[in-house]
């Protein structure tokens, strides 16, 4: 394993070497205007509600005058209107031209955020995005569809999965059922809702929602004994058959890290049988491992591949001890039906327990929680998932020989998935079913599988409880002495920091004090779909360091981008109190927040110039703005006036400052500038409204005089923020502007004399 991490490792870097010299990635660098961009298309594009996209393959682009010829991948996004026009959907293998905005294949924007963008860049080798505003920017060249043999292969596959997901969707009525059946056959799951996704998530369910060994598994042992049922005796070719449909069938689903893993195992399973040999799983596995690596380094790092071949490793090496210590050879043997029952039911459990004890570095790390039900709910939900998965795969032929019987087999995979819905819901809405826990550092994990490897190691069941009792000692001592085993960025005993989080066009900061209080300030806007940017920016910050409530939350003013993610937070984090400037706003989310406030007992306190909050020795956070709070109006929700009302705060911690000034306009820093003076100077000015130039006045800046001017700001806002004027006032104060769309989320920390820019990646 050190020696398949250390490969990894050396091929990634050459991957990053070679991804920085792209020539499209060069030009989404420097150009950062509309570019014109012909080549061919190369996959079908995916719809949805408000956007279609595809991949492409460049000819040449054109930016400012400027033609570069480049051969390279482009992920291309169109956003749609309401009125769509089917017949302008390019096909795969068509020349198109677009005229789109590059933008760069960027890592994680917030600490601890999974960044999909790894994916396109490292396994699919694209270079850049590409945005189009509109269809109408999108022309076709060439309508003939010249595709390669390779190409040719890829867009089979393609339209046979979506074939596949079709003939499920008519087949099964129930929409449960139909997306957790396209879940464990096709690997999509797209049909099923955050609601259901996440009672799997808590159910410790999530791994049979992706194709993987276990499914792949399934469908060989069918295939095999369905090729000896219809009466082929001929047992090598049997194998070459069901060596061949397997492939299809990954080739059908896609070559995801657990997919490769289960083919390349499966095949040489049956290469094995037909050499007359016995396998050895551990050993074919490190192999299937090793291939993947080799083809695509950066799946190493990859959730799917680590959890895939970390079940298989549990299975392989693991579970044989717990068999060995703990399963009689009595039992074994039975031939009783209790006792052949109650075998099995061992069997289940321990190989459950294997696996659970395999993942739960990989769960902690990324998730951060860990399914305790999972454990027992894992011995019901597998055995009827293999049922389903069964059902799913013989679903796909029968459908196209009878209708009817597709219905009957799509009913049957109804009541057996209504049954794991209810026990994944069930079980999982219980507080204790999960715990959070902060995300481990690299120390404990290598520690925790030493452990792991002593106890099954042991020889006997009293040598196994001897070893755990050594282990829970060794685990007390560390946590007596406070051993920090889990990793924190902002957590420290005596520094503060303060994290701007990248929430696109709104605001959001966090206020870590060294005696471990949180403080958030704005909670960032929603997405079109109503959906809060803090579930997928900020709370998994607060998930993976172990922050399991918000000491006190500032609403700097009434905007949905500064106060849409905080009914969403107060949900699922925690908050003991809200503060405000006392402004109200028309609107369901503004409703949704009054009503979960007063649900959760969460107070809403108005503050007004003036007030000061002593957070912590040293660190205070003063009011500076409203003059006075603006009582029960209720303002429509595009009222400029509320950008007056704006909450402006100054952090001070003994000499280090910093300036939050949320959507203050100008002609309120020039009276700020006059009652405060020399006090606005700041080490850091959170800059008022995103950069508008009717914000950051000419006084401010020279009164200011930060180290650093941060923007919090979205790629491709149509407000033009930040306005150029600004930006050249800010450098101008000696700043350095910082901007979130360019940088991502920007972390500050003070020991005390001043604030300093810390580089959380």
């Amino acid at each position: 394993m050190l020696a398949m991490s250390s490969l990894g490792f050396l091929l990634l870097a050459s991957c990053e070497y070679r991804f920085e010299h792209s020539l499209i990635d060069k030009t989404a660098e420097i150009y950062s205007g509309e570019t014109a961009i012909y080549g061919k298309v190369l996959t079908t594009p995916e719809i949805s509600a408000s956007s279609y996209s595809f991949f492409m393959e460049t000819d040449s682009l054109t930016a400012d005058s400027m033609t570069v010829h480049s051969n390279e991948k482009i992920f291309v996004n169109i956003s749609l209107r309401e009125n769509v026009n089917a017949t302008l959907f390019p096909k795969a293998g068509q020349h198109v031209k677009v005229f789109a905005e590059l933008e760069h294949i960027e890592p994680a924007k917030n600490p601890y955020e999974i960044s999909y963008d790894i994916k396109l860049k490292e396994h699919d080798d694209t270079k850049a995005r590409a945005y189009l505003h509109s269809q109408f920017d999108l022309y076709i060249t060439d309508a003939r569809q010249e595709l390669s043999l390779i190409e040719k292969a890829s867009l089979f596959f393609q339209n046979l999965f979506d074939e596949s997901k079709e003939v499920i969707a008519h087949s099964i009525d129930d929409s449960i059922t139909k997306g957790f059946v396209s879940a464990v056959v096709l690997g999509d799951k797209s049909g099923l809702t955050p609601e259901e996704l996440n009672d799997f998530q808590r159910a410790g369910l999530t791994h049979l929602l992706v194709v993987s060994g276990f499914n792949v598994s399934i469908v060989a042992i069918l295939v095999y004994y369905l090729l000896r049922l219809i009466g082929l005796s001929f047992r090598r070719l049997r194998i070459a058959l069901s060596m061949l449909t397997i492939l299809f069938y990954c080739l059908v689903v896609g070559l995801e890290p657990s997919v490769v893993r289960a083919l390349i195992v499966i095949e040489f399973i049956f290469i094995a049988r037909l050499l007359e040999r016995k396998p050895d799983i551990g050993n074919l596995t490190a192999g299937a491992a090793l291939v993947t690596i080799l083809l695509h380094p950066y799946d190493l790092f990859d959730i799917g591949f680590q959890l895939s071949y970390g079940a298989v490793f549990s299975l392989v090496y693991l579970y044989p001890a717990f068999e060995r210590l703990f399963i009689s050879e009595k039992i074994k043997e039975a031939k009783t039906f209790i006792l052949r029952s109650a075998h099995r039911s061992m069997q289940g459990f321990f190989g459950s327990f294997s696996v659970f004890l395999g993942l739960l570095p990989v769960f902690l790390y990324h998730f951060h929680r860990v399914s305790i039900v999972g454990l027992g709910v894992n011995i019901l939900a597998i055995p009827l998932t293999a049922i389903i998965t069964i059902f799913g795969f013989l679903l796909l032929p029968i459908s196209l020989l009878s209708g009817w019987l597709g219905s009957l087999y799509g009913e049957a995979s109804l009541w057996m998935t209504k049954i794991i819905g209810f026990a994944a819901h069930f079980s999982g809405k219980f507080e204790w079913s999960v715990i959070e826990l902060p995300r481990p550092q690299t120390i404990l994990i290598l520690l925790y599988l030493a452990a792991i490897f002593y106890l099954i190691k042991a020889q006997a069941k009293k040598n196994f409880f001897g070893r755990a009792l050594i282990i829970a000692s060794v685990i007390f001592v560390l946590l007596a002495v406070k051993i920090p085993f889990a990793y924190s960025l902002v957590k420290s005993s005596d520094k503060v920091s303060l994290l701007f989080f990248d929430v696109g066009q709104g605001d959001a900061m966090l206020l870590q004090a060294a005696n471990g209080k949180t403080y958030l300030i704005d909670f960032g806007g929603i997405t079109k779909n109503y959906n809060a940017i803090a579930d997928r920016s900020i709370a998994p910050f607060f998930k993976a360091e172990g922050i399991t409530e918000i000491t006190g939350g500032f609403i700097t003013h009434m905007h949905i981008d500064h106060y849409g993610g905080a009914v969403s937070m107060m949900q699922n984090i925690g908050c003991k109190a809200l503060y405000t400037s006392g402004e109200r706003t028309i609107g369901y989310a503004a409703y949704r927040l009054d009503s979960i406030s007063q649900a959760l007992h969460i107070p809403v306190l108005r503050v007004h110039q003036g007030d000061r909050f002593e957070l912590d020795k040293d660190l205070s956070i003063f009011v500076l703005n409203p003059e006075t709070t603006t009582g029960e109006i209720a303002l429509p929700l595009s009222s400029e006036g509320m950008n007056h009302g704006s909450l402006a705060l100054k952090v001070v911690y003994k000499n280090s400052s910093a300036l939050l000034l949320g959507d203050i306009e100008a002609t309120d820093e020039e009276r700020l500038c006059k009652q405060y003076g020399d006090f606005l100077k700041s080490d850091i000015v959170k800059v008022a409204h995103h950069g508008s130039n009717t914000s950051s006045s000419q006084s401010l800046c020279k009164i200011a005089k930060p180290k650093y001017a941060v923007i919090s700001v979205g790629k491709r806002n149509t407000f033009g923020h930040p306005a150029v004027p600004v930006i050249k006032r800010w450098i101008r104060s000696g700043a350095k502007v910082l901007r979130t769309d360019k940088s991502g989320a920007l972390l500050f920390q003070s020991d005390g004399s001043t604030f300093r820019k810390v580089d959380w990646r």
